[in-house]
């Protein structure tokens, strides 16, 4: 990853799970929440960890925490799975994740975890990682299908966004500030293409790793 934060954007199966798995690659240590169950489960060279979240003590039940603790100066890739109660579970991940320090955040569909709202909807822990989350030396990425249903502060603390095909009106209009002229494309890019803005860049239409990274599978019933 070359930013401190990065997310991708677009509808299902066009690439860009399979474009935040790639950027990670050279990650020393990582965590990546999975609220689906799904594509996620099974996928190699990572450590799956299943958490039991109390609503009640708003915590986790004892032994999830020593996974870091016993990694403290070690390299790990950690697929975190995550059921229900998805805000508070990663406002204690943030929380945790500030005490571990120098780890990537990979959030999978943010919608389920930073929804839209107002300023107060994001909590203390959240806020803090992402915009100042650099003096615990935290990096974060994540995808959403659709970027009108993310927090408006994660949005604008981006420093890097990949725009893949996109036909929902409003996340047209959430897209257009960024891409400019490019929002006319976004319902018809192939899959693994996109549009990527940058802080002080120009937008641009990236197939760089058109033929080079998969489309994770889709899970199939029964």
């Amino acid at each position: 990853m070359r930013n401190y934060t990065e997310f991708n954007f677009g509808k299902s199966f066009t690439g860009k799970t399979a474009r935040m798995l790639h950027e990670l690659r050279d990650e020393k240590r990582v965590v990546l929440t999975d609220p689906k169950c799904a594509q996620l489960v099974d996928l190699k060279g990572w450590d799956h960890l299943w958490p039991i979240y109390d609503e009640v003590q708003n915590r986790w039940e004892p032994g999830f925490a020593d996974y870091f603790r016993k990694r403290l100066n070690k390299r790990f890739r950690a697929m975190i799975h995550f059921r229900a109660n998805f805000r508070e579970q990663l406002n204690l991940l943030c929380t945790l994740m500030m005490s571990v320090q120098h780890v990537t955040v990979a959030i999978d569909e943010m919608g389920l975890f930073v929804p839209a709202g107002p300023p107060s909807a994001l909590s203390p822990a959240i806020t803090a990682a992402i915009i100042s989350g650099r003096h615990e030396w935290l990096k974060f990425t994540g995808t959403a299908q659709n970027p009108s249903l993310v927090h408006m502060t994660i949005k604008a603390s981006a420093e890097r966004l990949r725009w893949y095909r996109l036909t929902e009106e409003n996340a047209l209009k959430d897209a257009r500030p960024y891409v400019g002229k490019f929002v006319s494309e976004l319902p018809n890019l192939p899959d693994y293409v996109c549009i990527e803005t940058s802080d002080g860049g120009i937008p641009f239409r990236d197939e760089s790793l058109v033929g080079k990274i998969k489309i994770l599978p889709r899970v199939k019933n029964g």
